[in-house]
């Protein structure tokens, strides 16, 4: 037996709290996620929340314009005036940090919308991973504004696409033919819906010295995680549905575009991250794992990085090629540039 029942027993389970931490830059949506999480749950009372507002607050008062719900006792916040924000790396940094020992962490993005009994759906899937530190991660389907809630169950696996010209690793989203009985290995992980136990939090925390990165993040962090001991799957079927488009809203190029030394700090950052990636050059509680080596993460991926070619298991995410949708307007679900974000 596998699941809930078979890691916790009938009962345990139910109390088992969950951690979710959330980025948010100057957005509108971050106010309805939230909404959605505690009224999806299956068990709100479970859920605590950890936000990084980056906003000012009367530019910014659409932001803040639903009424204080039942929960918002179980929201922990931290604001950050929006001409200071550094990038997706300082602001996923600040909101783990008010991380309290929950059982398990959820990382998402502002713009997200939640299934029925998310809870539930995402602890059983984890109880399934045949791994001592399993992490459900992935791309999600996309949600429209103003529109009703997503009947798309199908999940999504990550694969690999090519290396862009900044020398860092892009990856997408493949949509899956059908639900999956059980979480599929996968060999990638994804900084916008990542589920795990609390301890990742804590075995590898977030960088927040990498500022104006996003082109690097996921993949560095994938790096550590892996190397630290932890196995990514993709989940059984969707759980949450992510926000595509960026023309709603205000996008973090704006403090790219009027701080004199971001293209420096960019390239600085990138320049730390490759040589993690190639190397290994990065020692520290921001370094790689000691479980396991780069070498063998590389063979893992199936990503050359010093060399910037993907391999072919890579471009499948290591999955059977018969398992994917065949015949789908939309199978692909791709990081937005960094000028979007």
């Amino acid at each position: 037996e596998t699941g809930i029942n078979a890691e916790y027993g009938n009962n345990c389970w139910w109390c088992m709290s969950i951690f979710v931490s959330i980025p948010s830059y100057r957005d509108p949506e971050c106010q309805h996620t939230i909404a959605s999480l505690f009224e999806s749950a299956a068990k709100p009372s479970r859920v605590w929340v950890g936000v990084c507002h980056q906003s000012d607050p009367e530019e910014d008062a659409a932001c803040f314009e639903l009424p204080s719900g039942e929960w918002q006792h179980h929201v922990r916040e931290t604001k950050l005036h929006w001409k200071d924000a550094r990038g997706p790396c300082l602001a996923r940094s600040i909101a783990q940090s008010l991380y309290e020992g929950e059982d398990y962490h959820l990382q998402i993005d502002s713009h997200t919308r939640f299934v029925q009994r998310w809870d539930v759906l995402l602890i059983d899937m984890l109880a399934k991973c045949p791994s001592q530190n399993p992490i459900i991660t992935s791309y999600p389907t996309g949600y429209e504004r103003g529109q009703p809630a997503p009947t798309e169950r199908r999940p999504t696996l990550l694969t690999a696409r090519e290396f862009g010209k900044d020398g860092m690793l892009r990856v997408s989203a493949k949509l899956l033919d059908a639900i999956q009985p059980s979480p599929l290995p996968s060999m990638f992980w994804a900084a916008g819906f990542s589920f795990s136990r609390g301890n990742a939090i804590v075995e590898v925390p977030y960088d927040p010295h990498l500022p104006f990165l996003f082109y690097g993040e996921e993949t560095s962090m994938a790096a550590r995680l892996w190397t630290a001991g932890f196995d990514f799957y993709g989940p059984t079927e969707a759980v949450i549905y992510h926000l595509w488009t960026r023309e709603y809203r205000h996008t973090f190029q704006q403090v790219q575009d009027s701080c004199q030394d971001a293209d420096k700090h960019r390239a600085a950052s990138r320049a730390k991250i490759r040589r993690l990636l190639e190397r290994g050059e990065y020692d520290g509680v921001y370094g790689l794992g000691s479980v396991r080596s780069l070498e063998q993460w590389y063979n893992m991926c199936d990503v050359d990085f010093g060399g910037q070619t993907v391999g072919d298991r890579a471009v499948i995410g290591g999955a059977d090629p018969e398992l994917f949708a065949q015949h789908e307007t939309c199978l692909l679900y791709t990081s937005p540039s960094p000028r979007d974000s």
